[in-house]
């Protein structure tokens, strides 16, 4: 089999060969077609997990004991602002630079 290589990856071949990586051209190409099969061969990647699959996963892997129970948005506590006597912080840091 004959290989034609653009000329700056048939010296970054010859220079990898040269200096010990691999002990011919053939065995560099030969790494190269193996990792290309590797690489299709491999599963692509998932989406990353909701957060109930990610407890789920910690669970499993004993990392957590048990799953907290959701929250029922129904009992939740209606919050109400607090008021806040003074000026603005932002007003602070004006006056205070000048």
């Amino acid at each position: 089999m004959t290989i034609h290589l653009p000329s700056d990856l048939e010296t970054y071949l010859q220079g990898q060969v040269a200096c010990g990586r691999f002990a011919s051209q053939d065995e560099a190409i030969a790494e190269a077609v193996r990792r290309l099969r590797q690489a299709e061969q491999e599963p692509t990647p998932r989406m990353p997990p909701t957060e109930a699959e990610f407890k789920r996963q910690l669970l499993a892997a004993g990392l957590m004991t048990s799953l907290p129970t959701p929250a029922d948005p129904a009992i939740r506590p209606v919050l109400q602002p607090v008021a806040i006597e003074g000026e603005p912080l932002s007003e602070t840091i004006i006056r205070e630079r000048r």
